[in-house]
């Protein structure tokens, strides 16, 4: 079975065998420096958020004793906001012009407010219930919305540091990278609060987010001083945001990658909960001793195995093509599902951790190739309306993943109902948690599976890919480059793309 092809899609058989070895060319390749300093700014990404969501629980409902169930509702309604400011950030970036560039003065500015502003998530002036809600409330907003400033940009830089079909997947590898030592550093931010050198820890968080503040303002000066954006052609006319993503909705390629990746995030979030429930009282016969150190040493042990993954997901993508490599990645994380009635045994606890092993070779390559793809996407939409829309594309995707976070939140939490434990004050039956166990697979299963489906009739091959680039390449020859504020550069040759 082969994906279906429009009558406007050229004729190029979708194959899954070894590609010749692939040259890039001098003009797309992207030094070593361009890289780093743009994995950097995966630091800043990864911890304008990850901070205070992965802190907010134990600092506000342990430290300083706030209600859970507000707490909750405090910390999901800024993502809403996140999602508008997601929306308008995405097309004012797109319609910029300035002598800094497109994107660049927007992750700037993003990322020095936040680096900033951090250490005040900790500070409510007043320690009420609803004190404390409205201070989280009107933080997060403001921390989504300055989020969304730097996140958009910065993701619509990515996409467009690089025309070659293998160097985008390169410039996205640098940025996981990086993150992933975000990823491992975090798994150590509660237990710096702890330490005897603070007050308590509520005092730790704010000595904690005083010194990652400082590394997300490094991280960010060092992306904006040394990645250069690629000068436009020509200064596009502004689009309306309404226009711009209807326009971007209505892009087939891009919102078959929307289901795969949307798809691959409900089967894989959306279990948490049970998760939790089967770790601990399943596999770890109830003793959260054993449960929090297997999930500590496996916790970092996937770290390991997840770079691992950037570097075997970039190999892979350049034999077999990104989507062939995705589905490959979707395979490995399928492999790990079907296992888990063997890995997921009280008899051996430990044999979760190879299950959690499994999934960390998978998933990163699912993401570095979903990111990588978006970019092969914005040429195609150039093609068809002459503008570069990064901006609209990562907005989408990036309000996108705020709803299927909000949605995993609300419904996530129904599925131990479904399974039949409703009354949460009881113990959990062997039979209970059996029927947990089978529904935790089952949800994973069919939709890990619908995703690679999904993805299957993701038409844009690296043959298409190229042929794009080569017909948007001819059409720029004849038009005379402008600067990164959108004037005409007469000094240049009309034969030459410059990088500003």
């Amino acid at each position: 079975m082969k994906p279906p092809r429009s009558s406007s899609e050229p004729v190029i058989e979708s194959h899954f065998h070894l590609q010749d070895r692939h040259e890039t060319p001098a003009t797309s390749r992207v030094s070593a420096w361009s890289k780093a300093a743009y994995g950097c700014g995966g630091l800043t990404d990864f911890f304008f958020l990850n901070v205070i969501l992965g802190l907010a629980i134990p600092i506000y409902t342990v430290g300083l004793k706030m209600d859970p169930a507000l707490l909750g509702i405090a910390l999901a309604l800024p993502r809403i906001i996140g999602a508008i400011a997601d929306a308008i950030v995405g097309t004012r970036s797109d319609n910029s012009h300035s002598a800094l560039g497109r994107r660049r003065p927007y992750l700037l500015l993003g990322g020095l407010v936040g680096g900033v502003l951090l250490p005040l998530m900790w500070c409510p002036p007043v320690q009420t219930q609803w004190g404390m809600f409205a201070w989280v409330v009107a933080m997060l907003s403001v921390f989504s919305i300055f989020y969304s400033v730097f996140t958009i940009p910065y993701n619509a830089l990515g996409y467009e540091l690089s025309t070659d079909y293998d160097e985008r997947t390169s410039v996205f590898a640098w940025k996981n990278y990086f993150q992933l030592f975000g990823t491992l550093s975090a798994a150590w931010f509660y237990w710096f609060c702890l330490r005897p050198m603070f007050a308590n820890e509520v005092v730790g968080a704010r000595w904690l987010s005083l010194l990652v503040g400082i590394i997300m303002i490094g991280a960010t000066l060092l992306t904006f001083f040394l990645c250069r954006e690629r000068r436009l052609e020509k200064r596009q006319p502004s689009i309306p945001i309404g226009e711009a993503l209807k326009l971007t909705i209505k892009n087939r390629p891009f919102m078959l990658l929307q289901g795969a990746q949307q798809m691959l995030a409900l089967g894989m979030g959306i279990t948490g909960t049970l998760g939790v429930y089967i770790h601990i009282y399943y596999v770890c016969s109830g003793s959260k001793t054993t449960a929090s150190w297997l999930s500590g040493w496996g916790g970092s042990l996937t770290i390991f195995t997840s770079m691992a993954a950037i570097f075997f997901g970039t190999w892979l993508s350049r034999r077999l093509g990104k989507r062939d490599a995705c589905l490959a990645a979707i395979g490995i994380v399928l492999s790990s599902i079907c296992l888990l009635p063997v890995l997921l045994t009280p008899q051996h606890p430990a044999l979760t951790v190879l299950a959690w092993l499994i999934t960390a070779l998978g998933m990163p390559c699912t993401s570095l190739m979903f990111s990588s793809m978006i970019a092969d996407v914005c040429d195609e939409d150039e093609l068809a309306t002459g503008m570069r829309r990064e901006g609209a594309y990562s907005a989408v995707n990036s309000v996108a993943n705020r709803m299927m976070q909000i949605g995993l939140v609300l419904v996530g939490g129904f599925l131990p109902r479904l399974a039949g434990y409703v009354n949460t004050s009881a113990p959990l039956t062997p039979e209970l948690l059996e029927r947990m166990k089978w529904m935790l697979i089952g949800v994973q299963f069919i939709t890990v599976t619908g995703a690679a489906v999904v993805l299957w009739f993701f038409p844009i091959t690296r043959d298409r890919a190229e042929k794009t680039r080569q017909v948007l390449d001819e059409r720029k020859s004849q038009i005379r480059p402008v600067d990164a504020g959108g004037h005409s550069d007469k000094s240049l040759p009309v034969t030459t793309t410059q990088v500003a």
